[in-house]
């Protein structure tokens, strides 16, 4: 990626309107047609999943934590990937019942903000912008570029008359996957760091896969073009930490939901950083390791657990001149943004335990050294 940059918006917004002057309000409207009207806002493709599908019901009752017993008409349009925008509606058979969908719709938007959050903040703060809309037995979801005006336009629908018949639709759901199995067959080749070290070491390329190959390669590109004769272990180190956020992209189909967004199949190793430009936590992780080990920096790989859900995640510790400094290559590599600033490239460059205690890194800190000393941290 490029260095980019994003602003942080308002925490999810939970709003409760009047029940209108209809007696059935919304008579007339399905759930796909309001789901539809209020996603005009959209600016990217969303796929609709509609009752009596598998992805439907999955989404609905695992996902949002709907009882589908309750439910009497539904819609969800839903991007996917890199985008956590969607659009949601559902009527109930009581208002009781949209009253309690819309506790737990809330709960799904904040669950998924945790999601998204540190590896792509720019769609953490949409979703944080988000609406739940209870209006009388109808709930709406909603998370786009402008939910404000999602939620006016679900409100909308309450005022005035459906559209006719045959009007826009949205993709549906399809079951298949995104590409056709037999392209997404990988032999197996398994990623081996000491494997790749000592064939750098050696010279030799005999018997090493074609994975291993095009990462000695990169490697071997690395180490003779991007670092230069004289350059301290700081600068070394702060110049392969450079070259993996820019060469490798974060995997954000691993935070999709839906089953049609497939991962890099190598995004847990340096294959995947460096050649497919996609990685997870592992991938950064591990690349920056190989790295580190092949230009004689000790370094190790913390693995704990990042965010308020804890999900588990992966970082590293770096030792020059004798103390100890962290590096979260991963969370140095926001996505989502056009551009993100110097500082915010490097914000986990180097810091302290008690900065990443601060940020919500969580870790065995029996297992791993202590990092206090901030001569090395990142400096503008």
């Amino acid at each position: 990626m490029k260095l980019r940059f994003g602003i942080i918006v308002p925490a999810v917004l939970l709003l409760f309107s009047g029940c209108g002057v209809r007696d059935d309000p919304g008579e007339g409207w399905t759930a796909a047609e309001m789901a539809r009207h209020a996603s005009s806002g959209a600016s990217v493709q969303l796929t609709e999943l509609a009752p009596g599908s598998e992805e439907y019901e999955l989404y609905a009752s695992e996902y949002y934590g709907l009882k589908l017993s309750e439910v009497e008409d539904g819609c969800i349009l839903a991007a996917g990937g890199s985008s956590a925008q969607e659009v949601s509606v559902f009527r109930f058979e009581s208002a009781q019942a949209a009253e309690a969908a819309a506790a737990s719709l809330e709960t799904y938007l904040e669950s998924r903000e945790l999601d998204f959050t540190g590896y792509m903040p720019a769609e953490a703060a949409m979703i944080a912008a988000g609406r739940v809309v209870l209006r009388g037995n109808w709930c709406a979801a909603i998370v786009l570029p402008d939910s404000a005006s999602g939620a006016e336009a679900f409100e909308d629908c309450f005022s005035s008359s459906p559209p006719p018949s045959g009007g826009v639709t949205v993709p549906s759901a399809s079951p298949e996957p995104a590409c056709p199995a037999s392209e997404t067959e990988q032999d197996e080749w398994v990623y081996s760091e000491s494997r790749i070290i000592s064939a750098y070491r050696s010279g030799s390329r005999d018997g090493l896969d074609a994975h291993d190959i095009a990462i000695l390669d990169a490697v071997d590109f690395v180490l003779t073009e991007v670092l230069q004769p004289g350059m301290s272990d700081y600068e070394r180190e702060l110049a392969v930490h450079d070259y993996i956020i820019d060469k490798a992209e974060y995997d954000s189909d691993t935070l999709s939901i839906l089953p049609f967004f497939q991962n890099s199949p190598e995004n847990t190793n340096p294959y995947g950083a460096l050649i497919d430009g996609r990685a997870v936590c592992s991938g950064y992780s591990s690349t920056f390791q190989l790295f580190m080990k092949l230009i004689g920096i000790e370094c190790i790989t913390v693995h704990g657990e990042g965010n308020h859900d804890r999900e588990e995640h992966a970082w590293n510790m770096v030792r020059l001149d004798g103390d100890w400094y962290c590096v979260d290559v991963t969370w140095d590599d926001p996505t989502g943004f056009s551009f993100v600033s110097e500082s915010l490239a490097h914000r986990y460059f180097n810091v302290t335990s008690d900065f990443m205690r601060n940020t919500n890194h969580f870790w065995d800190e029996s297992e791993v050294p202590e990092a206090a000393a901030v001569r090395y941290a990142w400096q503008p």
